[in-house]
């Protein structure tokens, strides 16, 4: 993987194309993302769109960012030093699942 800063391998702006499209676009070929989706707490909102409009969870997460607005794949022994200084800057950081090996999936469990 392309290493952007110490520790940080890749870096994913969650907007239109959400999880899906973003994350995979910054994967190398031998790699996939397994997100664990009870690891933040998604905003109601998203919820109550999902509620009233009927939505299923994989559209959910291909369209929308669920409450996360920008993923960053570290190392794995970079993650909590990467947190604290996010939480001195006073931003909400998860760690939200884990870079396996594989061929640019994203996949959300």
């Amino acid at each position: 993987m392309r290493q952007y800063g110490k520790g940080v391998h890749g870096i994913s702006h969650i907007t239109g194309g959400a999880f899906y499209d973003k994350i995979s676009r910054i994967l190398p070929k031998n790699i996939d993302v397994c997100i664990e989706k009870s690891s933040w707490k998604v905003p109601e909102i998203f919820r109550l769109i999902q509620y009233k409009g009927n939505i299923e969870d994989l559209e959910m997460y291909r369209t929308l960012n669920m409450g996360i607005g920008l993923v960053l794949i570290v190392q794995k022994e970079a993650a909590v030093g990467m947190m604290q200084k996010l939480a001195e800057l006073k931003l909400k950081s998860w760690i939200i699942g884990a870079a396996v090996k594989g061929n640019k999936q994203v996949n959300i469990i």
